[in-house]
């Protein structure tokens, strides 16, 4: 394996590398062939919860973690590459260029970006996961991250699973809720966006919303 690199490994083969020895009725290898062919692909087992991957063929706990944790690892360095680049988040184009993995992820996430007086990337948070059709948050939830930051300035963005954009009366009553508990805070909402595989839209530009951001 170190001669080749790992990149010239199978998905069963990554797999096996992460739950060796495997289980005691299964080995490592029929092991990570078993679980890829319960969830039918890489993609659809790393969209498991830890708890639905603890079922998988008597995955367990141990194991399901080991898992959850190698994903959320490979999360973070793709947000680490993408935050140290200092995106300038001038504009929803811009927010959504770089929330663009979210397009396509088959369950709502809520991400809040916090942003310097010229618009530069300084801070980049997962507030939430869900499932297709939404989150479960509170603005006291993201409130209690950005006073903990320090953040001054944010644009929320969240994802649209089914792949429209348009935003629901769910997405403005809650972003609503955001602005004037934001108001009382003295943190300004500059957007927020949601991003979706049709494409993206901001709040700050829809029409008829009666939304005021900061």
């Amino acid at each position: 394996m170190i001669g080749v690199g790992v990149e010239a490994l199978s998905d069963e083969e990554l797999l096996t590398l992460i739950l060796s020895p495997g289980t005691r009725k299964m080995p490592g290898p029929a092991l990570s062939r078993q679980l890829l062919r319960e969830t039918g692909s890489l993609r659809r087992l790393a969209d498991r919860r830890p708890g639905e991957l603890a079922r998988l063929h008597g995955l367990g706990l141990a194991k399901a973690g080991r898992l959850a944790a190698a994903w959320e690892l490979g999360r973070r360095v793709l947000l680490a590459d993408e935050s140290t680049s200092h995106s300038i988040l001038a504009d929803p184009n811009a927010v959504a260029h770089h929330c663009r993995r979210l397009a396509h992820e088959p369950n709502e996430s809520f991400l809040a970006l916090a942003v310097n007086s010229r618009n530069r990337l300084v801070g980049e948070w997962v507030l939430a996961r869900g499932w297709e059709s939404g989150v479960n948050l509170t603005p006291r939830q993201v409130f209690t991250v950005l006073i903990r930051e320090s953040v001054g300035r944010v644009v929320f963005v969240h994802n649209h699973p089914a792949g429209d954009p348009t935003p629901s009366q769910e997405d403005i009553r809650f972003t609503a809720r955001l602005l004037e508990a934001a108001r009382c805070l003295e943190i300004r909402i500059l957007d927020h966006v949601i991003v979706a595989s049709e494409g993206f839209q901001s709040l700050r530009e829809w029409p008829t919303t009666g939304l005021i951001f900061g």
